[in-house]
């Protein structure tokens, strides 16, 4: 019923914009090459006043495009610098010379281009057949205090996230359409983030990694191919800002809040030197106490960045490190023990710490108009420990971890008229070490073991497009291989496994008309096991259980095959999207609802499984000065068949976990005065499982949450108090099942305001 009130709603406001814009204003124009003349097949031709609304130049460079009223074109082709050109109700026929990229009086846009090459190829664009959101740098920036990244996140729609400390630091997680972080993935600058053997991501170890980044585009499904780990779920790609063509500027951001937070962060632009260089650099700082007792956060980074720009090429080094320690909180709580002490954690007392550090090197090249290539070397390196009470009075015990890894990743773009193919390989090889220093007088024995793995794929993807039609294909190869080195002493033979992956894609657009988009996409990938998985959570495989865990088959690599089908809308200053998707696995690795000692959830196989939904994502300008946004996703989740090896029990028909069925969002943004904005944010989420046993005491209550704030622009600096849980709501947003059946949940932090002042110079 919600959601046809919403359908509604964006109807009535769809007719009531229309009305205000009047007739379409019919434009008609050739676009050209400006050195040359001649005319330019597969440029895009947008309504800068309406998102969505595109169509492509065909091979004489001609094009008709029907605009909501006079306004703006802004006309794009791959090889060209992109053009705005403004157009008036009596200047319908137009003629739009573009500057080839690769010239002395175009090296900034050429820079621009070959600085988002390896990022095009990993991204979908505007019109692909995808589910897909993209926050932009105001969006990010809209209730940014220090949070970490997934927190940011879950502005897009069938995204959740939680946070272990229940406020903004710490370990956060994020889930698309119910499907966790480590079966999604996540790049920066079409670097694969995912470290390998868990295939997870910590964001704690990249603090302030938000004040570097200019967009995120979030693809949900299957997606488009990328790099590194399979996107099973969904994808997440973060572009960091773009050194060419950039100010010289410095910034100082200081803020500070409830629950102990405060963040300090300097970064400076040196805009272009000599025409040639250009640098930035950020320097973070940020603590909190967390809202959970022992839930602290002390974390530093560094981020930098440099290019060399070329006529025709370009030099890019980017180095980031981030240094953080966490009082360990991964322990979930029942409800009855929140009820009496809401910032109970019953590990409070231990922590962790942590160093992750990236470097990359990427050279790209413009070969010609139609064509571009790049490469871009990376390595990674972990170092740090983590603590566990020892249930006495003696110290915690302590696991100490190492890992490094580094890898290559090749990018090409090619346009040929209105063909555009992009094409990707990526080949990487890693090893971590796992450590635990014996304890005799607890009678814990020590190990030392090591996992290695390598990885290597390639892919292709293609768009055709035929005027009213795009026609989308994607093939992608990948190949993984994981080896086991037992602690030494156990008299145990290295293991290793090896999986395989072919992952097709294939999609249509088609422009129905001047202001409605259709979409369909089909896709299926493949995931192999993580670590975790095959080892059953153990952080090391003993001559006791080995007969248990190895060799590596204990658990099957997962696939999914998913459908997606959708239409757009704009309409003046309307815009929506509707999402209809299936998505169906075979041996998902799925969540049992239980977790280890150590907190590493337990995961099986569940045969087949399926998650069906339909998703409503728009954002209207009722006024000038008002913006509202509304999402909206409806699903049926289940898991046909669930076995649960401890008991023996079989369960048929029941709910994934942390899947809700209903989750709804809305924002709004009102320009008070020239300087005031004030926004509010709504997030609701229906009620999801804890364990995947259809049993509803095992569940996480639906809760409603509402965050607000105020922008005020101080003459070019800017002040920003944010309020978040204003309504002071208790909430569980994640949570899982103990050992004897009983509840538990993380806790979102009650009502807390946060300051942060921005001063530019």
């Amino acid at each position: 019923m919600k959601l046809i009130e919403f359908a509604v709603l964006l109807a009535l406001l769809s007719s009531v914009r229309s009305g205000a814009q009047g007739s379409p204003l019919p434009v008609a124009g050739q676009v050209t090459d400006a050195a040359t003349g001649a005319p330019i097949g597969g440029a895009t031709i947008r309504d800068g006043g309406r998102p969505g609304t595109a169509v492509t130049s065909g091979p004489d460079g001609r094009f008709r495009i029907s605009l909501g009223a006079p306004g703006m074109l802004v006309v794009s082709r791959a090889g060209y610098a992109s053009r705005e050109r403004e157009v008036t109700g009596a200047d319908t026929a137009v003629r739009i010379a573009l500057i080839p990229l690769g010239r002395q009086d175009s090296r900034e846009a050429t820079a621009q281009s070959l600085e988002g090459l390896t990022v095009r190829a990993v991204r979908a664009g505007g019109e692909a057949p995808i589910a897909q959101t993209t926050l932009d740098r105001p969006r990010l920036a809209r209730d940014y205090s220090g949070q970490d990244i997934p927190l940011t996140v879950r502005q897009s729609p069938s995204v959740t996230a939680y946070s272990e400390s229940g406020s903004l630091l710490n370990y956060s997680y994020f889930r698309i359409r119910g499907i966790d972080q480590s079966r999604i993935n996540i790049t920066l600058d079409g670097v694969p983030l995912n470290e390998p053997e868990e295939q997870q991501i910590y964001f704690s170890d990249f603090p302030d990694l938000t004040s570097s980044v200019q967009s995120v585009q979030v693809q949900r499904g299957v997606g488009t191919s990328t790099y590194g780990q399979a996107a099973y779920g969904g994808s997440v790609n973060f572009a960091t800002h773009g050194l060419s063509g950039a100010p010289r500027e410095v910034a100082l951001h200081l803020g500070g809040g409830s629950f102990g937070m405060q963040r300090a962060t300097l970064e400076a632009n040196s805009g272009m030197m000599s025409e040639r260089l250009s640098a930035q650099v950020r320097v973070s700082g940020m603590r909190a106490d967390g809202y959970r007792e022992g839930a602290s956060s002390a974390a530093n980074s560094v981020f930098a960045s440099a290019v060399y720009l070329g006529d025709r090429d370009l030099l890019k080094v980017t180095v980031t490190t981030g240094l953080e320690r966490n009082g360990q909180a991964y322990s979930a709580v029942p409800e009855e023990v929140l009820r009496e002490n809401p910032r109970a954690n019953p590990i409070a007392g231990v922590g962790d710490k942590y160093r992750e550090s990236l470097a990359t090197f990427s050279y790209t090249r413009f070969i010609s108009p139609s064509v571009s290539a790049g490469l871009t070397a990376y390595g990674f390196g972990t170092r740090g420990f983590y603590d566990y009470p020892s249930g006495s009075a003696a110290p915690a015990l302590r696991f100490r971890s190492a890992s490094r890894w580094a890898g290559l990743v090749a990018a090409t773009h090619i346009v040929n008229g209105r063909l555009a193919f992009d094409g990707g390989a990526h080949g990487m090889s890693y090893s971590k070490d796992h450590e635990f220093d014996e304890r005799a007088d607890l009678q814990y024995p020590g190990y030392a073991n090591t996992g290695f793995k390598t990885e290597g794929s390639v892919f292709g993807k293609a768009s055709l497009d035929l005027g009213a039609i795009a026609l989308f294909g994607d093939l992608q190869y990948r190949t993984a291989a994981f080896r086991y080195r037992p602690t030494a002493g156990y008299g145990l033979a290295e293991v290793s496994q090896r999986w395989s992956f072919v992952n097709p894609k294939v999609g249509i657009t088609a422009q129905a008309t001047d202001r409605v988009r259709l979409f369909a996409s089909f896709g299926t990938t493949g995931r192999e096991p993580t670590r975790g998985d095959l080892f059953a959570g153990a952080d090391d495989v003993t001559p006791t259980d080995a007969a248990e865990l190895l060799p590596l088959t204990r658990v099957r690599p997962e696939y999914v095959h998913d459908l997606e089908a959708g239409a757009s809308l704009s309409s003046g200053s309307l815009f929506a999207t509707i999402t209809v998707f299936d998505m169906r696995f075979r041996d998902e690795i799925a969540r049992t609802g239980a977790t280890t000692m150590l907190g590493y959830d337990l995961r099986a196989n569940v045969g087949r499984s399926s998650r069906r939904g339909i998703e409503l994502d728009a954002v209207a300008g009722i006024t000038r000065a008002l913006e509202l946004g509304a999402s909206v996703t409806v699903s049926r989740n289940r898991i046909e068949r669930y076995h649960d090896e401890g008991s023996g029990v079989t369960y048929l028909d029941v709910e994934p976990i942390l899947t809700p069925a209903f989750l709804a969002s809305q924002r709004l943004s009102w320009r008070a005065t020239s300087r005031l904005t004030v926004t509010a944010d709504s997030r609701y989420q229906g009620r999801s499982a804890l364990a995947p046993v259809g049993d509803d005491r095992l569940t996480s209550a639906a809760f409603h949450v509402l965050d607000g704030g105020l922008t005020l622009d101080l003459h070019g600096s800017t002040l920003l108090v944010q309020g978040r849980n204003l309504l002071n709501r208790r909430a569980y947003p994640s949570g899982d099942v103990s050992g004897a059946g009983v509840p538990r949940y993380f806790i979102l932090a009650p009502r807390s305001v946060d300051l942060s002042l921005t001063l530019r110079r």
